[in-house]
């Protein structure tokens, strides 16, 4: 099923081409072989997790061991700065791509001035000079 959403989905497809090559390529030809890549990037998935945890289990094991807390401090660290980008990624995805700026000519109370087209935008805003013009 996941294989036929992404044959379906031309942007999904060359995102994965862009990523994951291989599972694209598979995707595409070799049903087989897609499922088999799928579970292999499944399993290191699991095993990076589970390497994770042990290292954890390990660190906290001697709560005075200097070397342990700096390595907890830098995977606190790592994890916020995740965190960052991971809510970046949701809430500025502006931020990641180019971005296209619409501007039209248009006129307001007889004077000429170019508007910003932001069919997405979460806030109206202004610059002083145009609502001088406008009677509001």
């Amino acid at each position: 099923m996941m294989r036929l959403q992404i044959l379906g989905d031309p942007q999904l497809m060359r995102q994965l081409q862009e990523t994951l090559p291989e599972i694209a390529a598979a995707a595409q030809s070799n049903p087989t072989r897609f499922a088999e890549l799928l579970r292999q990037q499944r399993d290191r998935a699991q095993q990076a997790e589970l390497g994770r945890q042990r290292e954890i289990s390990a660190l906290n094991a001697d709560p005075f061991d200097v070397e342990a807390q700096r390595r907890i401090e830098e995977a606190i660290r790592q994890q916020a700065v995740m965190e960052n980008m991971e809510h970046a990624l949701e809430y500025s995805p502006e931020a990641f791509g180019r971005v296209t700026m619409l501007y039209v000519p248009v006129e307001v109370n007889s004077h000429p001035v170019k508007a910003f087209v932001d069919s997405g935008a979460q806030q109206t805003i202004s610059t002083s000079c145009p609502t001088l013009f406008v009677s509001v």
